[in-house]
């Protein structure tokens, strides 16, 4: 038995109103499979991309699958701090930091 390494998706350094289309079309591409999001060059991270990184992980979970975001930046943890949920980032297994 093989144990398959996730895809790994580097989030765009804007993950705004200007490039969430595009960035949501890329993440749905890769459903149906594990998938690591590759977040350290972030550095525009509004509420509307929390929305959407929070939908993925409930699709994910839905679908038996693992989402984590890796290496999130002080941008990403800002967000995450600033809109309530900075406890999902330090605190769930499918969240690495």
């Amino acid at each position: 038995m093989s144990v398959q390494t996730p895809e790994v998706f580097v989030l765009p350094g804007r993950m705004d109103a200007s490039n969430l289309p595009e960035a949501h079309a890329d993440i749905v591409r890769r459903r149906g499979a594990d998938l690591d999001l590759e977040a350290s060059q972030v550095d525009r991270f509004g509420a509307q991309a929390l929305q959407l990184v929070l939908s993925t992980f409930a699709t994910w979970r839905e679908d038996g699958f693992r989402l984590r975001i890796l290496d999130p930046s002080p941008a990403v943890k800002t967000a995450f701090d600033q809109l309530g949920c900075a406890p999902m980032l330090d605190g769930q297994e499918e969240i690495s930091t």
